[in-house]
Order: C-alpha cells, then sequence, then structure tokens
C-alpha cells in the first residue's frame, strides 16, 4: 500500500489548503504563516495564507462562505474567533467533501475533523498561574486580573476558567477578577488594562491570554509608574514582549513555538 501511494516521499499534491489566521497583521499570526508556509514547500502542498484584517467572527465566516462557494480550496486549517459562528460555515464545507482542520482555537467538534492544539488547556493556564504565583510577594498572594479578547474565544475562555479554578485550589489567597475584553486593539487593551488598575488599588497583577494582551497590560503598568508594583504575564511573543523585558516591566511570560504547531497543522491537513 505504501508503495502505491508514493512510498510517503514528497511530490507535488493535486490539492490546495486555505490557512486561515484569527487575524493577519500581528506577530503571532506571522509566525504561523511562516510554519504553514514552510510545511507546504516541504510537502509538496499549495498553502494559501488569508484571513480577516481585524478578530471579527462575522467577517472570518463571511470569508470562508465565500471561499467555500469558490469550490478553489480542498482544505481549511482555520483558527476560529467563535466556536459556534464560524462552525455553520466549516460544517458547510465538510458537506462539501471539504477537509476541515481547526488550530490555536478549535470550533464545535462536529465541523471540523481535526483539532491541533498548542499543548492541553490545562498546562498552559497551569504555567501561566505559577510564573504569576513565584513573581507574587509573599508566593501567591493578591488580587490578579486577566486580560483578554473576547469572553467566548474558545481557547482563552478554557484557559480563563482553568486559571480561576488552579488558582482557587493550589493558591487560595490569589484572587482573580472576572476577565476584562480587548478585542485583539493594542489601544483598547492599555486602556481596559489602566481602567483594571485604577479600579483595584490593591492590583498584584495581570495575566494577559493574548500576545496583544500581555504588551498591552505591560505599557500600562508603566504609564500608571507600578513597574515593580503589579507583575504582569501571560502569552505572548518574544518581538511583542521585547521592549517590556528589557526596560524590567515584564519579567517572565509564557508562548509554545508557533512555527512548528503550524508546520504540524498543514501536516495533519496533508
Amino acid at each position: 500500500l505504501l508503495c502505491l501511494t508514493g512510498c510517503g516521499q514528497k511530490g507535488e499534491r493535486e490539492y490546495t489548503i486555505m490557512f486561515m489566521p484569527k487575524l493577519t497583521g500581528i506577530p503571532y499570526f506571522t509566525a504561523c504563516q511562516k510554519g504553514a508556509m514552510e510545511a507546504g514547500k516541504e510537502l509538496g502542498v499549495k498553502v494559501v495564507y488569508d484571513g480577516a484584517t481585524k478578530a471579527d467572527s462575522n467577517e472570518q465566516t463571511q470569508l470562508l462562505e465565500r471561499w467555500i462557494a469558490s469550490d478553489s480550496y480542498d482544505a481549511f486549517v482555520v483558527a476560529c474567533n467563535d466556536p459556534k459562528r464560524v462552525a455553520n460555515a466549516l460544517k458547510n464545507a465538510r458537506d462539501k467533501g471539504k477537509l476541515v482542520v481547526t488550530y490555536d482555537a478549535d470550533c464545535k467538534k462536529e465541523a471540523r475533523q481535526f483539532f491541533v492544539n498548542m499543548a492541553t488547556y490545562d498546562a498552559v493556564a497551569e504555567e501561566m498561574v505559577e510564573v504569576m504565583a513565584e513573581q507574587l510577594t509573599p508566593k501567591g498572594t493578591g488580587k490578579v486580573g486577566i486580560l483578554t479578547s473576547h469572553l467566548d474565544a474558545p481557547n482563552q475562555k478554557q484557559w480563563a476558567d482553568r486559571i480561576k479554578a488552579y488558582a482557587k485550589k493550589k493558591y487560595p489567597k490569589m484572587i482573580v477578577l472576572d476577565e476584562e475584553t480587548h478585542g485583539e486593539d493594542r489601544a483598547k487593551g492599555i486602556q481596559r488594562a489602566k481602567a483594571m488598575i485604577n479600579a483595584h488599588a490593591d492590583l498584584k497583577g495581570i495575566i494577559g491570554l493574548t500576545s496583544i494582551a500581555v504588551p498591552a497590560a505591560a505599557e500600562a503598568v508603566a504609564q500608571e509608574n507600578k513597574v515593580g508594583k503589579i507583575v504582569v504575564t501571560g502569552v505572548s511573543t518574544p518581538r511583542d514582549m521585547k521592549k517590556h523585558v528589557d526596560n524590567g516591566t515584564v519579567k517572565e511570560f509564557v508562548l509554545w513555538n508557533p512555527v512548528d504547531l503550524r508546520y504540524l497543522s498543514v501536516y495533519v491537513a496533508d
């Protein structure tokens, strides 16, 4: 069977994969694009990278519906902004015989064949709590805010729920506040983080659940002259965080390798 299918060797495939991020133009998804295109080149698969310019589930759904109707793509590899809204379009793709793989942020299970995740939700959430707890004085003690893109963003909602549960169990003196949202907008993230700081005089830390949220929170802490008083951590990219690590606002943050993960996403589709 292996010999009949080409013995697993590289060769130009007669299909095209649409690789779609939550939004284009930010370093995290630029790294995702790099991994996807590398996989396409090495596997001999045509990969097209495109998506919405903002994290908007309606815009993402409209693009998907247009691409599905065009019948130009054999597979869709998608990071979903909303697990329910995007699912309808992806289910339509499956009904037309297209392969659907989600990555980074999942949709409803019936709308895709595979989900490629960076790590378990528990592992990522617990690591963020541990990084925060280590920097609080006393350890694991104090009021901590959460800055996220949207309350219903698939991966971020899973992390937020687990952050609260894990902190309550392991660090009962760590009080985790309800999430504030920034909609993947840096300026709004700074504004919301400042509001959080001003609303809670005893705030000890902020956990950002997106690559935009963490630098936005760090900028807010710096502008409010709270460096060394409020700990900032979460998930972000080295490019986004370099300034804030260099100036001492952030000591440690969390990230998997988005290039390798997106290579894997295309590999799974192939």
